[in-house]
């Protein structure tokens, strides 16, 4: 990804920034180690941030909206790089909130103030302008261009690659939220000698959170909702795994390997098994060096390929499966029957999670207007179609269709009392709100 910034001068010509500059060497010195780009953090960088965040978003505990902090904003932003750079900038405490995820459990996100919203992206562009051109390919997640569908086609084409292997499933425990502090700035110093910057870095991530009342630095791990910790945490996993694995596989496994990673949901896939052991039994000891956990019982290591799906169909068994950004990952046969090969279809348990959410949200609605409840839950079908309508998976999308369309009826009779509504009628009010009935299904087939 290249971080373009340019900009038109008075006369109509395009001006380099700073910030195209920093992406620029970076893209062609590799090697390079950036000193100073501190300097890149000026008023122009500050405004872009602004202009780019969402005003709609959820506030922080001062209160301050963006149409607020708009009102007087040369100011502000002057203000705010005068403290940055006689280092009297300290972030505010973000709040703590509990977001429900589509397995039913919650997922804490820090929710910060406008102000501080903005020093967080101006940092995560620079760091993505510096670190963007080192990341390999396996890497998926909090990317341009790159999102979990290209992921999923990746672990397709190499799963079917490999005919007869191993797939390493991991999962770490709490990820974001054990990234120790010391070992995240000593992966940076590689890279950033700028001890300024660094400084900077610092004040973020051990920023207070607000959680019963109580504010409390956070000595511990990124805190997710926070702007700045996506691309911290691939700079993470990018030294302590990616390129680690890439550097074994040349140098001490025999076989072909591969790796698909989105943030720190990662597959391992190997043509021999043998290195596939060898590789679990390192792993482990590697992430307890930078602070990480592995979880045991949430990562296997299984047969995979198509020959192994073959022969395990001739012994009256399936390869076991494992589960990828929301799929279950298993081996099906073919359209025409003759081979083997990696399907998809969207986790039991988070489908059947997605739409008790949507019976409760519509339990919990009762006294709404129709139209806008109805409104309510079609941005959050429609959202869940698009990401899970995928090749292999349109019966279970259609399920899910037919679910919450079946709910909304209850409920809209539920509401009602003894006024009943027909299935003809309710039919003509999901055409006037244009409530999906049928969908597009992306194919995980195109080239990665």
């Amino acid at each position: 990804m290249e971080t373009e910034m340019t900009v038109p001068t008075a006369d109509g010509q395009q001006k380099t920034t700073k910030l195209e500059c920093i992406s620029k060497r970076a893209r062609l010195q590799k090697d390079t180690v950036f000193n100073n780009i501190g300097h890149a953090l000026d008023t122009e960088l500050l405004r872009e941030c602004y202009q780019e965040l969402d005003g709609s978003k959820a506030i922080g505990i001062d209160g301050v909206t963006k149409e607020v902090y708009g009102k007087k904003l040369e100011d502000n932003l002057q203000d705010l790089l005068a403290r940055i750079r006689r280092h009297a900038y300290t972030p505010q405490a973000s709040r703590l909130v509990e977001i429900p995820k589509e397995d039913g459990s919650t997922r804490p996100l820090a929710i910060s103030c406008f102000e501080d919203k903005i020093v967080q992206m101006a940092v995560t562009k620079l760091l993505t302008a510096i670190y963007e051109p080192l990341f390999l390919p396996c890497s998926y997640g909090y990317r341009e261009g790159k999102n979990g569908h290209e992921a999923l086609r990746a672990l397709m084409k190499y799963s079917n690659e490999f005919r007869k292997g191993a797939t390493l499933e991991i999962d770490l425990r709490k990820y974001f939220n054990t990234i120790p502090h010391g070992k995240l700035l000593e992966i940076l110093e590689k890279k950033i000698t700028d001890r300024r910057f660094l400084k900077l870095i610092r004040k973020l991530i051990r920023s207070p959170v607000v959680a019963n009342g109580k504010a409390e630095l956070n000595e511990l791990g990124c805190p997710q909702g926070s702007i700045i910790s996506p691309i911290l945490s691939n700079i993470y996993l990018h030294s302590v795994v990616d390129s680690w694995f890439d550097e074994i596989s040349k140098s001490h496994l025999i076989g072909k390997t591969a790796m698909v990673r989105f943030a720190d949901d990662m597959v391992f896939l190997f043509q021999r098994s043998e290195d596939a052991e060898k590789f679990y039994k390192v792993l482990p000891k590697r992430l307890e060096k930078y602070g990480l956990q592995l979880h045991v019982d949430k990562s296997s290591l299984l047969k995979s390929g198509s020959k192994e799906a073959e022969e395990a169909d001739t012994r009256g068994e399936r390869l076991q499966t494992y589960k990828f950004l929301g799929f279950t990952c298993y081996w099906g046969k073919s359209l025409d029957g003759k081979s083997w090969r990696l399907k998809f279809k969207s986790r039991s348990d988070r489908f059947t999670a997605k739409l008790r959410g949507l019976r409760e949200y519509l339990k919990k609605s009762l006294n709404q207007d129709t139209k806008t409840t109805i409104l309510s839950v079609k941005r959050v079908v429609v959202g869940w179609i698009n990401y899970h309508a995928i090749s292999d998976n349109q019966r279970r999308v259609n399920s899910f269709i037919y679910e919450s369309r079946r709910a909304i009826f209850k409920w809209i009779n539920r509401k009602g009392g003894k006024r009943k509504t027909n299935w003809a009628t309710f039919s003509k009010l999901l055409e006037e709100t244009k409530y999906p009935q049928s969908f597009k299904t992306t194919s995980m087939f195109t080239a990665c």
